[in-house]
């Protein structure tokens, strides 16, 4: 899903160094990965397209897909009710924050209109790890996790594995860089 690479550079570079505890390197390529999340093979970019956020409205807090939908049109309330990532339908979906959101039924799209903040991802939907490091990478809604009710999405399997063998003192980290970063393009953090 990630489109730009040299988000995926400064992500490997950083993740390399955090588990050094030195400073990130420059100039070095990440390994491709080699497996998906399970469930990975679930799209939802199968899914009803919804209408586009036009580039001018792009949220900058929210990750938004090319269509304009949050978690790339995955259903954020499926996570914590269903206890699994589910592509959403476009004939539930909802506005909110700049973004479409799909949901997989209506009863998932009233819980969410009742109270977005509860189930929308933390940081907008950008990977947390990339929060740590004080950047801004797409998050894949298939490698997800939750912690204390609050839903929180990664770049990939390895990244995901890299931010739970710290995950307090990372969403402690995350906590102190998202207010910093979340008015930001992810292209000025780079």
């Amino acid at each position: 899903m990630m489109k730009h690479t040299h988000y995926l550079v400064a992500l490997a570079l950083a993740l390399s160094s955090c588990s050094k505890g030195e400073e990130p390197a420059k100039g070095e390529e990440p390994a491709p990965a080699d497996e998906k999340a399970e469930g990975a093979d679930t799209k939802a970019d199968d899914a009803e397209p919804a209408p586009a956020v036009a580039a001018a409205e792009k949220p900058v807090d929210v990750n938004v897909d090319e269509k304009g939908q949050g978690l790339h049109g995955f259903d954020p309330v499926a996570y914590r009710i269903d206890g699994k990532a589910a592509p959403g339908a476009s004939e539930h979906s909802f506005e909110w924050a700049g973004a479409t959101w799909l949901f997989a039924s209506a009863e998932n799209l009233s819980k969410f209109r009742e109270s977005p903040e509860t189930y929308a991802p933390k940081n907008g939907g950008y990977c947390t790890f990339g929060v740590v490091v004080g950047k801004k990478f797409d998050g894949d809604p298939s490698v997800w996790h939750v912690k204390d009710e609050n839903l929180y999405v990664f770049l990939n399997d390895e990244v995901k594995g890299k931010f739970l063998q710290d995950e307090a003192g990372n969403l402690e980290k995350v906590s102190t860089n998202w207010p910093t970063i979340k008015d930001k393009k992810p292209e000025e953090l780079e």
